[in-house]
C-alpha cells in the first residue's frame, strides 16, 4: 500500500510533505514537557494535530519541526520513536534549521535508540551547521578520525573557532592541549 502524503504550506512559498501515517503513536499524558520549555497543553495540541492530520491548524515553522523531532526523540508526551524524530529533523533541515542539523547529527553519531550510525553524514551535518556546538563536534571528528581522515591541525582550528564562540568544551580541550595562555 502506497503511503499517503500531505503537502503543508508553511508560508513564504515554502511547503513540506508530511506522511499521513501518524495514527500509529499514542499520547502519553503523564510526560513532563515543561522540562523541555513547553507547556503540556501546547505539546498535546501539536501532537494531536499531527496524529489527526490537522496540520493546517499549526503555525508551523522550522523551529517547531525541530521541536516535534525532539518530542519524538525524547518521548515528550509521546512514546519515543526515533524514526519519527529523524523525519521531523530532516523536514527542518530542508529549510536550513541548524538545531535540527545538530540534533540529527547527534542521532547519527551516537546511533540513538538503535538508529543506524552514519559518521560521514553526521560529520557533513555538523560542518554545515553554524552553531558553536557543531564546530566543536567537527573538531572531535578530525581529532579522532571518525568517518574522516584524522587531521589534528583541522581539529585545533575547529576547537579554536568553537572556543571563540564561547563553547565551554572547546575551552577545556584547548587547555588540555596547552593551546591557551
Amino acid at each position: 500500500m502506497e503511503q499517503q502524503i500531505k503537502v503543508l504550506n508553511i508560508g513564504k512559498g515554502r511547503s513540506i510533505k508530511i506522511p499521513v501515517d501518524y495514527q500509529h503513536f499514542y499520547l502519553d499524558y503523564s510526560s513532563n514537557p515543561e522540562n523541555k520549555g513547553w507547556r503540556k497543553e501546547e505539546v498535546i495540541h501539536i501532537l494531536e494535530c499531527i496524529k489527526d492530520n490537522r496540520l493546517e491548524e499549526l503555525d508551523m515553522d522550522t523551529n517547531m519541526m525541530n521541536d516535534i523531532g525532539c518530542f519524538f526523540e525524547d518521548g515528550v508526551c509521546v512514546k519515543p520513536d526515533i524514526q519519527k524524530a529523524v523525519y521531523w529533523y530532516e523536514q527542518a533541515i530542508v529549510f536550513g534549521n541548524d538545531l535540527a542539523r545538530a540534533n540529527l547529527a547527534d542521532v547519527l553519531r551516537k546511533g540513538t535508540q538503535g538508529y543506524p550510525k552514519d559518521l560521514k553524514r553526521a560529520f557533513e551535518l555538523y560542518k554545515e551547521c553554524g552553531l558553536p556546538y557543531a564546530h566543536y563536534r567537527v573538531g572531535e571528528f578530525y581529532e579522532h578520525g571518525w568517518g574522516v581522515k584524522q587531521d589534528l591541525e583541522a581539529a585545533k582550528a575547529y576547537y579554536r573557532h568553537a572556543y571563540k564562540e564561547g563553547h565551554a568544551l572547546a575551552n577545556k580541550k584547548l587547555k588540555e592541549w596547552n593551546l591557551l595562555e
